[in-house]
């Protein structure tokens, strides 16, 4: 028997109509239509699907990137004319999770036979399918086997999201199915949600499936180790698994708070271990962590080494959104929307169920977004009464799955989706780049003058320097392109880009951040709708100076370099064109 991914809407695109079509407009390599740089890959619609497009007619050839921008546009230009039209009916509200008090509603709180009513417009259910996903997982996967189990064996009904959650992280490697082999397609997965979702049975179901079923499909004993942000928590966890464990599958469990094991007839273990920088000398093949916003880089980067020795392990952690202190979970996180935005899967599993950048947080129908067990263990009377709690940061957090800002937010809310830019990236212009604070990425981002003023676009996110400078000598290949780099970055400049550099630092950020602000508030700065970008634009926190205001990494909830990359390249590229000065002629 097949196991396959949860069942999803049919794509035209997998006709043979279609495929036909494809394969016919890409046979002579073309170059793409949009930005006549880069070989086409992708056939791409004219006019697009959701306006009346057929996958049929109307094609043009397109490279990867602007085929994806042209589809994200699309959806933002949607979600933003939503914004626009609801804000002008009943305005917009900034929620400030500095404030303590809830904010003043453009209408009272609705009680009793009036909330029912308002509620009778809303959706039943939470969103199955998350906001943002990994791309190109493979259909093959065990996570239905899970579930299978999960029914026959624990008498657990696992939800429809955690079916979906489940399926993505255990998808089978490229070319094998669930009869083929046991490779995985993934060794890390990171699967993000609001609170009360029901992870401990998604959690609960693939550890004791993993050290039965899976075992045996494997033929060697398998190692799981649980932990969580809390000792409590990955002990309750463990010892939920053992009373099954015990009294169905013959294990002998040892029951010590904080140090719970569990060992299986064939040599198989479960092991609960403290969250801590202390956890060397293991050998895991499956590793489990639950709120990991809260664990810090010493505990995961103890257990990490711990699966380099096995074959196909899975790291497997969920969690609901952080804060600024939690590095690990914001790196993995941009590692994977980076991965989103570029196409191409690596070897981490992402899944969030999260409101769309951008939209008013009050709007109650945004809420299903974050919420997938909505309706089931999750309703709406208890979403309202923890929106009615004078602690807003906290119902962000942990209810809407939102990372929580500081007070000082760059734009107000919403502003940004706005912004897309209505014409293809113009060529030239100026390149910023720049590096995170911990040197784990390397991003640029061009901003190029358009009809209407700058657009900018994102032209890389990657971890290593040699990386960033060889897409650097990609983009300036084009010799209209100029660079802006930080001195940290500029002693390694290649010499024969020297000529088109100039260095950009904090008193330009400082000078600019403000200038920046003001051109995206007048709707004289443009994007072409990199997920990536738009999240840390949104995050974005303005520090005050002494000498102004300027974007502040410390106080952000999160990275926020590509942020810092858009102030400089976009004000580089607003300045005025010098002109030469005109002569006299003295008779």
């Amino acid at each position: 028997m097949t196991y396959a991914l949860c069942s999803r809407p049919m794509d035209d695109r997998n006709t043979k109509a279609f495929k036909n079509a494809r394969a016919d407009l890409l046979r002579d390599a073309p170059m793409c239509h949009w930005c006549g740089i880069k070989p086409a890959t992708e056939a791409d619609h004219l006019v697009p699907v959701m306006h009346g497009g057929t996958h049929h007619d109307g094609l043009v050839a397109s490279c990867k990137p602007c085929n994806s921008r042209r589809g994200a546009q699309e959806i933002n230009k949607q979600t933003s004319a939503r914004i626009t039209a609801r804000n002008h009916a009943i305005g917009a509200v900034l929620l400030d999770s500095q404030n303590l008090t809830p904010p003043t509603l453009s209408q009272p709180y609705l009680l009793s036979s009036e909330s029912e009513a308002i509620q009778a417009d809303l959706p039943e259910f939470g969103r199955t399918e998350p906001r943002l996903e990994t791309v190109g997982v493979n259909a093959d996967s065990y996570g239905p086997a899970v579930a299978s189990f999960a029914s026959r064996v624990l008498g657990v009904e696992l939800f429809p999201w955690q079916v979906v959650a489940l399926s993505g992280q255990l998808a089978c490697a490229p070319g094998h199915s669930p009869e083929t082999g046991t490779e995985l397609q993934f060794r890390e997965s990171l699967i993000t949600s609001g609170r009360q979702a029901g992870k401990s049975k998604a959690l609960l179901s693939l550890g004791i499936w993993w050290v039965t079923e899976f075992a045996a499909r494997r033929g060697t004993a398998q190692s799981v180790v649980v932990t969580a942000n809390r000792l409590d928590r990955a002990s309750a966890l463990v010892r939920e698994m053992a009373l099954v464990l015990e009294a169905k599958f013959g294990a002998k469990c040892f029951w010590s708070y904080g140090r719970e094991s569990i060992n299986m007839p064939d040599g198989s273990t479960i092991k609960c271990v403290a969250a801590t920088g202390q956890n060397h000398g293991l050998s895991v093949d499956l590793l489990l962590a639950d709120e990991i916003w809260d664990l810090d880089q010493n505990a995961i980067g103890a257990l990490k080494p711990s699966m380099i020795a096995r074959r196909s392990p899975l790291f497997s952690q969920w969690s609901t959104a952080g804060d600024e202190s939690s590095v690990v979970m914001q790196q993995l996180r941009s590692q994977a929307i980076n991965a989103i935005d570029s196409g191409k899967p690596g070897k981490l599993y992402f899944a969030e169920w999260s409101p769309p950048s951008g939209v008013n947080l009050e709007d109650r129908q945004y809420w299903a977004y974050s919420n997938p067990s909505l309706g089931r263990t999750i309703t709406w009377d208890a979403l309202e009464a923890a929106f009615a709690s004078p602690d807003r940061a906290q119902f962000l957090r942990a209810h809407l799955n939102v990372w929580v800002s500081a007070a000082q937010s760059w734009l107000p809310f919403g502003m940004w989706a706005e912004r897309l830019a209505i014409e293809p990236m113009p060529e030239g212009g100026i390149i910023a780049i720049d590096s995170s604070l911990d040197g784990s990425t390397y991003c640029g981002v061009r901003a190029a003058n358009g009809t209407f003023g700058p657009i900018c676009t994102v032209e890389f996110v990657v971890q290593t320097e040699a990386e960033a400078w060889a897409e650097v000598t990609r983009v300036m290949q084009n010799p209209l392109v100029t660079l802006a780099v930080t001195p940290s970055l500029e002693i390694h400049t290649p010499p024969d880009l020297r000529r088109r550099m100039q260095i950009v630092g904090y008193g330009e950020l400082l000078k600019f951040t403000s200038l920046v602000r003001n051109m995206i508030v007048e709707n004289r700065l443009t994007h072409t709708g990199e997920i990536s970008l738009s999240e840390q634009i949104n995050r974005a926190v303005m520090g005050k100076q002494a000498d102004g205001m300027a974007l502040s990494s410390k106080k952000s909830p999160g990275p926020i370099e590509l942020a810092r990359c858009l102030v400089w390249a976009s004000a580089l590229a607003s300045k005025p064109k010098q002109t030469a000065k005109p002569a006299f002629a003295a008779r």
